[in-house]
């Protein structure tokens, strides 16, 4: 399993360690494990460096679903994405609990985000 970045067919970023579902041996969909939806907020940019940054907060895809694991058809995946580090340390430590406990988090953006000027 890896961790990747999904959007799907509502538009949702989804973070997630992923597992492919295969059925005599095709790829049917997949399964979320702790998948978060990933909501960031507009982003601001400083005029000193040019560079933009915006809070990010995990939230869980299904809340009220029973389990960790959750199964997606194929045909509702638009991509997967590697995610940046920063987004991808931030699942691992705050969902997954693979090292200390983080709260918020900002990302900034090095290479100045053009449609945030």
């Amino acid at each position: 399993m890896s961790i990747k970045l999904a959007v799907i067919k509502t538009g949702e970023q989804i973070i997630s360690k992923v597992e492919e579902m295969i059925l005599e041996d095709k790829v049917v969909g997949y399964f979320l494990f702790k998948p978060c939806v990933v909501k960031t907020t507009d982003p601001v940019v400083n005029k000193e460096t040019g560079n933009a940054s915006f809070d990010i907060k995990l939230s869980p895809w299904i809340p009220l679903g029973k389990g960790t694991r959750f199964p997606i058809p194929l045909d509702w995946i638009v991509t997967f994405v590697d995610p940046v580090e920063d987004l991808k340390k931030m699942y691992q430590v705050d969902i997954l609990k693979t090292e200390e406990n983080s709260q918020d988090q900002t990302i900034i953006l090095n290479d100045g985000c053009e449609e945030c000027q």
